[in-house]
């Protein structure tokens, strides 16, 4: 195995809520005494990565912010590299405005060149009217990600993709997916890293959006049982991970006999 770094999922993989998962601090301890490339790559478009660091540092984990990719922040590199300046509708929370705001577009809510749909915990009918009305009018519609589900500390709720799914039922057009499992996201992470998909490996807690991810970069896919998937659903799934781990513990122990 040529593996010389990791794209790493952060709910339901290195914490669930505010709640660290065990061993994810020595988890992270071990890559980086071990020199092994990086990145925290979440479709979680509800927190900048400033944000993330902070949460990460209250549970003993220190990262930087150039090790965290959001799907947010890949949203704005993709209106960026599609248009130098444009306007655009948000469903979606402040730290996802704020990333596109950056970098030179405009949110509008009449005349725009495309609606970006990610995680909003105020979304109404009234976001979903004006966001149906846009996209029937010409407007790209771009999902940040396609997860239905969210993992916190006490349940699994409703994901961005839930949101996605109303938008695309309404307006009857299918999304651009940005966030895993779209090769867009990956593309920005493996050119930020400096490695090619079979030095890489994804870990994650999901098959529909992690391993199926890691499946169409051709990279290797690691997943963990402390989210979302359950062992039961690994029996029914099309999409297999390489390799099945309880927890980071594990995981970690397996890495140790392989780098």
């Amino acid at each position: 195995m040529k593996l010389k770094g990791l794209l790493i999922d952060l709910d339901g993989s290195i914490y669930r809520g505010d709640q660290a998962l065990p061993y994810s601090r020595e988890f992270i301890i071990f890559l980086r005494e071990k020199g092994m490339r990086f990145l925290f790559l979440t479709n979680n478009s509800t927190s900048l990565p400033s944000g993330y660091v902070e949460k990460l540092r209250k549970m003993g984990i220190e990262a930087k912010e150039e090790e965290i990719l959001t799907s947010g922040v890949a949203t704005a590199v993709y209106l960026k590299n599609w248009k130098k300046e444009g306007r655009v509708y948000i469903i979606g929370e402040e730290p996802l405005k704020e990333v596109i705001k950056k970098l030179n577009w405009e949110i509008c809510e009449d005349n725009v060149d495309a609606v970006v749909v990610g995680l909003d915990r105020s979304f109404n009918f009234e976001k979903l009217k004006k966001a149906n009305a846009l996209i029937r009018s010409g407007a790209r519609f771009i999902a940040t990600n396609p997860d239905k589900t969210f993992p916190t500390e006490k349940e699994i709720g409703p994901g961005a993709g839930s949101l996605v799914a109303a938008v695309s039922a309404a307006s009857q057009r299918k999304p651009i997916v940005i966030g895993k499992p779209s090769t867009y996201i990956g593309k920005i992470a493996m050119e930020k890293l400096g490695l090619s998909p079979e030095e890489i490996g994804i870990v994650g807690d999901r098959i529909d959006t992690d391993v199926y991810f890691g499946k169409r970069l051709k990279a290797k896919t690691f997943l963990l049982l402390t989210g979302v998937t359950k062992k039961e659903d690994l029996e029914k799934a099309k999409v297999k991970p390489d390799f099945v781990f309880e927890d980071l513990k594990h995981l970690t122990d397996f890495l140790k006999e392989k780098i």
